[in-house]
């Protein structure tokens, strides 16, 4: 019998970089069987990325983003039919900022991306400890409000599929979309860039902060800016394939199901 061409196997990281509200579906088995990440309306301007390389070292510089237009894009993930996501537990609560949102998700986002298949793995990165210094030099936490961060907050998330045959992103612009090899070979990673390029103040990173709990409907404000993740580095500093110099707009907030 003659061979078949069948697509050889792979792994697709999908990264969110930036200020993202990320909401979880599973299961009745607490798998992840869907995810849908929203941009609050801030004002951000976004962008997508690819590389044929897992971990890109070093990272993307603004230039090499394509920017995206303000609406709903799906990312479709084909392998294996039956294989199922990562349990919902994997996603660790120690370093970001979980809420279960009675509230659902409101109207005010500029950017959706929706996946229809739940994770191998899922990685968080760019994590700080919500502290900032006052002006007598007295520790203070950065976020104020009922539903404040109780620990550490993350702003780099990349999530891992494995055994990809095909990957399509659906609502891009064509030059988005052929960005993706077709047909789908080896590894790769597609990053989404929740603000291209970023402005460091305080009433931007609090404008970004506001709309993303108004958007899930939370009792959230920020009071000092956020320190940069690289003050969180080893001493001395290691680089990691995903950590930037620089300070950072916001950090991702999840609404998870309910328990």
């Amino acid at each position: 019998m003659a061979p078949t061409n069948t697509p050889a196997a792979s792994q697709l990281d999908v990264v969110f970089d930036g200020t993202w509200v990320i909401v979880p579906s599973v299961d009745a088995n607490n798998k992840i069987i869907g995810v849908n990440v929203y941009s609050p309306t801030c004002g951000h301007p976004h962008g997508a990325y690819f590389t044929n390389q897992l971990n890109p070292n070093p990272w993307p510089q603004p230039p090499a983003f394509y920017m995206l237009d303000n609406h709903g894009h799906s990312v479709v993930i084909q392998r294996p039919s039956g294989q199922v996501g990562m349990d919902i537990s994997g996603i660790s609560q120690t370093i970001n900022h979980c809420v279960t949102s009675n509230h659902g998700i409101g109207s005010s986002w500029d950017l959706m991306v929706s996946i229809g298949v739940g994770p191998d793995a899922w990685a968080s990165a760019d994590t700080v400890d919500p502290q900032a210094t006052d002006p007598s030099g007295k520790s203070v936490p950065c976020f104020a409000g009922r539903d404040a961060p109780k620990g550490k907050v993350s702003s780099l998330q990349t999530l891992s599929f494995s055994n990809v045959t095909a990957v399509e992103i659906c609502g891009a612009p064509s030059d988005v979309q052929g960005l993706l090899p077709a047909p789908w070979s080896g590894n790769g990673t597609l990053v989404f860039e929740g603000e291209i390029p970023y402005t460091p103040t305080l009433q931007h990173e609090r404008a970004a902060i506001t709309a993303m709990a108004n958007l899930v409907g939370l009792d959230l404000m920020l009071n000092y800016p956020l320190p940069s993740s690289q003050s969180m580095a080893t001493k001395p500093p290691v680089l990691r394939p995903m950590l930037r110099s620089g300070g950072f707009c916001g950090a991702s907030l999840f609404s998870m199901p309910p328990p």
